[in-house]
């Protein structure tokens, strides 16, 4: 059973750091979205995180893997 969040409007976006949403909002049976590897958790807070964790999450996206 697949679960959607909203589709990212990158237009809309006025953040220094890349979000890194790919407009694929799909999610395994472990929350973690199939197009940008995030956590549903980091998804939803991504405007609340300060300029370095932002940072930190995409470095982490690099080379994190998901099952999906």
């Amino acid at each position: 059973m697949p679960t959607h969040d909203f589709v990212y409007d990158r237009y809309y976006d006025d953040s220094l750091y890349e979000n890194p949403c790919v407009g694929i909002c799909d999610y395994t049976e472990e929350d973690y979205c199939k197009g940008c590897k995030r956590h549903m958790t980091e998804i939803f807070d991504w405007y609340d995180y300060t300029d370095e964790m932002r940072v930190a999450i995409n470095k982490d996206l690099k080379t994190r893997r998901i099952n999906v």
